[in-house]
């Protein structure tokens, strides 16, 4: 019979600013271990993916080189500033932050603050737009975790529901489980400490997660894009504060994403198309000049093509791990207009120079170019001020949804606006209540 998943604490810092965090306890009061804690305590510092060859002595080069036969390369592993294990000089992406530890703990102090006086920075229009400014400077790491609960209502869904997530975790595994999830356990992130080993508690805890869900809405059940998204939320908590982020993600964040037919994330898609006619048009011209076969210039190029993995996974799989947290840190306070933002930040950092563009000949160069992004256009210090600049609200994104339901989606309507009623009004969102009340019109 399973546990309901890990006592353990997520990583919630850095190992370099742990020590001087002054975060100590969840959301629910409880002690919470710092990054280096948890590594020590699970053992996992120093090892290396099954796969992985050892590294050679430190003599081994002098000694092979004497006899002849040429140096030897050593493949040292490294764990990064987040916990991904890196073999000699691969690491190109996951960058390490470069805020001092006096700014972490200033930026610590005042979120602490906030929790104190969470009411207040709901109620008050001034402490809302504080709030929104805070998330998009980033959460600071030893309270990430902690912020997400909140500001998803996830803390509430797990006080109101004791025992739920411990209940479903017993049930008895499904084929979807055995056939399915289990398969794509060592599939999620296998270069990360918590998930590189089978059978490790990471991947224990994920299971636990994905099969409580998966019984939780056995309508949607389980989407393999689940995947990445929960790994993501166990990398910052434990495995039931984890399953009711999700619970809220798929529910009034991204109500419909997962579930068989994928209508709302296609309308999502089409609304994407439009939104880049409005404010990209020169880039989503070039964009549909590479659809394969013969233009049609009212169809255009499908953002289907190239934006699934983005919207589903909600750019865990696709962006510098820096920018995917940054990203997160908007999109629980924002919603789902986020994605939108970077969608189209992303498309104009990469085709907005005629060199950009003379880089893509056609269609198969311009989908490879949009799945391995660069960094110099995904580092946060350049892709999150491009996001910021375009200006889109939820209001807008209403009145778009609606648009594309009718004239794409008619036979589906009616389920379409209620997915678009819950990831609207599902929750008290901070931007929304603002934009309804016309107090808040700066994005």
């Amino acid at each position: 019979m399973e546990s309901g998943g890990s006592k353990d604490g997520r990583s919630r810092g850095s190992k370099k600013n742990s020590k001087s965090s002054l975060a100590e306890t969840n959301v629910n009061g409880e002690s919470s271990q710092p990054n280096s804690s948890l590594r020590k305590k699970r053992g996992t510092k120093g090892k290396r993916p099954k796969d992985a060859k050892a590294s050679p002595p430190q003599n081994a080069r002098d000694d092979e080189g004497a006899t002849g036969f040429g140096p030897v390369e050593e493949q040292r592993e490294r764990e990064d500033h987040f916990g991904f294990i890196h073999t000699g000089d691969e690491d190109t992406t996951h960058y390490e932050p470069k805020l001092s530890g006096k700014t972490v703990r200033e930026r610590e102090e005042k979120w602490l603050a906030m929790f104190q006086k969470w009411d207040k920075f709901i109620e008050n229009k001034a402490k809302r737009n504080k709030l929104k400014e805070r998330c998009r400077k980033g959460i600071p790491p030893s309270l990430r975790g902690r912020a997400w609960l909140i500001l998803t209502g996830a803390n509430q869904q797990l006080n109101q529901n004791r025992g739920l997530f411990e209940r479903l975790t017993r049930r008895s595994d499904t084929a979807i489980v055995t056939n399915v999830i289990d398969k794509d356990l060592d599939r999620t992130f296998p270069s990360h400490v918590l998930f590189a080993h089978k059978g490790s508690q990471g991947q224990k805890d994920l299971r636990l997660v994905l099969k409580a869900y998966s019984h939780y809405d056995e309508k949607t059940g389980y989407c393999q894009a689940m995947a990445p998204v929960a790994a993501t939320l166990l990398m910052h908590m434990q495995a039931e504060e984890a399953f009711w982020c999700l619970v809220q993600i798929c529910e009034t964040y991204l109500p419909g994403y997962y579930s068989p037919g994928l209508h709302a994330f296609q309308i999502d898609a089409l609304i994407l198309k439009d939104l880049m006619a409005k404010h990209i048009p020169a880039i989503k011209s070039f964009m549909d000049s590479k659809q394969p076969g013969t233009p049609d210039a009212l169809k255009g190029l499908d953002p289907i093509l190239y934006c699934t993995e983005w919207f589903m996974s909600i750019f865990c799989r696709s962006l510098p791990w820096p920018t995917v947290l940054r990203v997160w840190d908007m999109f629980f306070f924002e919603g789902v207009k986020v994605l939108f933002k970077v969608a189209l930040a992303l498309l104009r950092l990469s085709f907005q120079s005629p060199e950009s563009q003379a880089e893509c000949a056609g269609f198969f160069e311009l989908t490879q170019k949009l799945r391995k992004l660069p960094t110099n256009i995904t580092h946060e210090e350049v892709l999150i001020p491009e996001v910021l600049r375009f200006h889109l609200t939820d209001i807008q994104l209403r009145k778009e949804h609606i648009q594309q339901a009718d004239q794409h989606f008619s036979a589906e309507r009616a389920r379409a606006m209620e997915l678009q009623a819950k990831r609207l009004f599902g929750r008290n969102t901070f931007s929304v209540t603002s934009e309804l009340s016309h107090l808040d019109s700066s994005q």
